[in-house]
């Protein structure tokens, strides 16, 4: 099994607690999946191409969905690895960013990030899928003379495919498609309520993340402008790369994880795997986040 090591900042190769260079790891994923305002610069990203090879690592760059602006700061990162004669993975989170790299970065490998991937992430899913099926009384409070009951059943043991799926992983015409693309990896997340995958042997493998399942994500980021004070300015106020500085944490009893959130990005934890259980769905790469990647 293949083991990566995620991060999302430069300066976490060479702060004190670095842990890519100590041989546990094959590979180094090095970029961002959820904001182009935060797409390495060209001498970020050789710094982390120096510090890969240097330490024997395969390198994957991560990139996120973009903009026609986004697109162009990749596009500089692209031109520098083209030039370079760097050949290494890309993971793309953005279906235009596909069409670029398979368009004008023939050396580039592209991987399907988990942005991509369509798996049903959400933190209940797992208790969803666990609970029996049982009857409560209804009380009309109104009306206490009427009785009525409200059945909660639990999900038919055919559903649970579809829970602990993926389209990118379960569908022939998806992986016709992809295997088009040049892709021949996709990446998945740890989901809570374990996975369930039907790949293509010899033609697509895997890679999952943790322990960040990532939830949910928008443009839209409520941490920009947040002030040390806790007062929010996101409304007149450009980003400052406030995500770098602040994460909050979420909870509530209806709730079954806690939900982290970073930037415009939620995520949960989930470090539990089998791995004979992985290599048996064609999963051959974890993918470890050294922090909440954003």
């Amino acid at each position: 099994m293949e083991k990566a090591l995620f991060i999302t900042d430069i300066d976490q190769l060479f702060d004190d607690r670095a842990e890519a260079g100590n041989g546990k790891y094959n590979r180094l994923y090095y970029g961002i999946e959820f904001c182009e305002r935060l797409i390495p610069f060209v001498d970020e990203l050789r710094s982390a191409l120096e510090y890969s090879k240097r330490n024997d690592l395969d390198f994957s760059l991560v990139t996120p969905y973009v903009t026609n602006d986004g697109l162009a700061r990749l596009s500089s990162l692209f031109d520098y690895l083209a030039e370079e004669d760097i050949y290494c993975e890309v993971i793309v989170n953005d279906w235009g960013v596909l069409n670029l790299i398979n368009k004008s970065y023939r050396g580039l490998r592209p991987v399907l990030g988990r942005l991509l991937t369509k798996q049903k992430r959400g933190p209940k899913i797992a208790e969803l899928m666990n609970r029996k099926t049982v009857v409560r009384p209804l009380k009309d409070i109104q009306n206490p003379e009427i009785k009525g009951f409200v059945i909660q059943k639990k999900l038919p043991k055919e559903s649970h495919f579809y829970y602990k799926g993926a389209n990118s992983a379960s569908v022939p015409i998806i992986h016709d498609f992809l295997i088009n693309q040049r892709i021949d990896r996709i990446e998945l997340d740890n989901t809570a309520q374990g996975l369930c995958l039907d790949l293509p042997a010899g033609k697509i493998t895997a890679s999952v993340y943790m322990p960040y399942v990532y939830i949910t994500t928008t443009f839209f980021c409520p941490t920009a402008g947040l002030t040390e004070n806790g007062e929010s300015r996101v409304k007149i106020r450009p980003c400052s790369k406030e995500c770098r500085k602040y994460i909050f944490r979420l909870r509530n009893d209806d709730m079954p994880k806690e939900i982290i959130l970073k930037g415009n990005t939620q995520f949960y934890e989930n470090a539990c795997f089998d791995e004979e259980q992985f290599k048996k769905m064609n999963i051959d790469r974890i993918v470890y986040e050294a922090q909440v990647p954003v």
